[in-house]
């Protein structure tokens, strides 16, 4: 008896083993698949047939074996995004199935806090009213030293070099910075800052899953001034904004306030840019890598506002706010003021999303944009007529410049009266 123990012993640890193994090489034989799905998805619909200039098959070469060879889902996406990052392409993105991404439904990790670069500074330029970094004491215009212990800007330089390139410099700091608190849900992050008076503190903040709905708000300013905050285009906002607009109708000028704005649905902004044109106005085209051309223009709408309008931009606006932005400034309907020389500068087609094998999602950028006039968006970005770049001191007061020139400019009067 004492014999066979040993012996049942072994054949355990045997049986153990062998499923490993084969747990093992179920799993790579899984992230291959997906892996595939992938490289071939962009060698198939990328729009540019020279993938700007990258040689897309030594990519695979490069980065499959390291894909699958990942002990982790987390570290095989990562392998993925900097393959696809070999593009310089900011629409090319890739989310595991844990993100939950839903492009009719925006939603990501958030503790609260945005960071930008103000003045070479990582400035905080928005807390969440109410929130646990409010609570403990964070505020508009404190600067960033460290998070989890290591200096911000190491931080930032990482995350640049993982994703290697994106569409426009300006849209790789906003990524970084877009990414900077980034962790699992439900994890703690610990920043360091220091404040106006030069006090240096310390929060811990959990990073949360939230939804980040697109919106439109609404308000009347002093001197019959409207003013409409639109933060996405998407079919949900469109009937809010032609409310908001029916309730602006008499406006004497009207600021739309696109510095949130990341983009959204093609049909989306060629209803909502219909209220501005008396006509069917041409916004620009759309091409794919076999030369089949999309040309969008706007839908007639009922309710057109003719009154002089102010578009207010950011190094945030892109790809269908640059569109809009982009065919107001063409058709001189609007003038353009931003707080930085240009917007994103991402602006191509992305058709539809596509499911992986292992439920992640995939956007392949399918389309080339040039506006009416035959501009490229994409890698230049839309320039603002009048640029005030922001300041510390004006975030940490409150006070929008921006938004104060564009109502000084519509508040003036028109030629011909006193």
């Amino acid at each position: 008896m004492r014999s066979r123990i040993p012996l049942l012993v072994v054949l355990i640890s045997l049986c153990s083993a062998g499923y490993s193994q084969t747990r093992l090489e179920g799993e790579a034989r899984a992230r291959s698949e997906v892996f595939d799905r992938v490289w071939n998805a962009v060698n198939e619909r990328y729009y540019d047939r020279n993938f700007r200039g990258v040689d897309w098959p030594a990519q695979r070469e490069r980065y499959r074996s390291k894909a699958v060879s990942t002990t982790s889902r987390s570290e095989f996406y990562a392998v993925v995004r900097q393959m696809l990052a070999t593009l310089g392409d900011a629409h090319m993105r890739i989310f595991s199935p844990e993100e939950n991404f839903d492009r009719n439904r925006p939603a990501g990790i958030s503790v609260g806090v945005i960071a930008r670069r103000v003045e070479g500074e990582p400035i905080v330029v928005w807390v969440e009213p109410g929130s646990e970094a409010a609570r403990n004491g964070l505020r508009p215009g404190d600067v960033i030293k460290s998070v989890d212990r290591e200096p911000v800007e190491n931080v930032l330089k990482k995350i640049q070099l993982d994703a290697g390139r994106s569409s426009t410099p300006v849209a790789l700091e906003l990524m970084s910075f877009d990414r900077l608190f980034y962790g699992p849900r439900e994890s703690s992050v610990n920043l360091a800052f220091k404040n106006d008076s030069g006090n240096e503190r310390t929060a811990t903040l959990k990073r949360r899953f939230v939804d980040f709905p697109r919106r439109v708000v609404t308000r009347i300013l002093p001197n019959d001034i409207g003013y409409i905050e639109l933060t996405g285009f998407a079919p949900q906002v469109e009937k809010d904004f032609t409310n908001a607009l029916t309730t602006l109708r008499n406006a004497r000028g009207l600021i739309i306030d696109l510095r949130q704005n990341g983009g959204g649905f093609v049909s989306s902004v060629t209803r909502l840019a219909g209220h501005f044109f008396p006509r069917e106005t041409e916004l620009g085209v759309f091409t794919t890598r076999k030369g089949q051309a999309t040309r969008r223009q706007t839908s007639r709408s009922k309710i057109v506002y003719n009154e002089p309008v102010v578009i207010l931009l950011s190094s945030r606006s892109a790809s269908g706010a640059e569109m809009f932005a982009a065919a107001m400034q063409e058709q001189e309907r609007a003038l353009l003021v931003g707080n930085h020389a240009t917007t994103c500068g991402c602006l191509v087609g992305v058709s539809r999303t596509l499911t992986l094998p292992d439920g992640g999602r995939l956007n392949v950028s399918d389309s080339d944009f040039r506006t009416a006039r035959g501009q490229r968006i994409e890698g230049k970005g839309v320039r603002p007529k009048e640029v005030l770049e922001l300041k510390i001191a004006d975030v940490a007061a409150g006070r929008d410049r921006a938004l104060e020139w564009a109502v000084a400019f519509l508040d003036r009067p028109k030629e011909g009266t006193q």
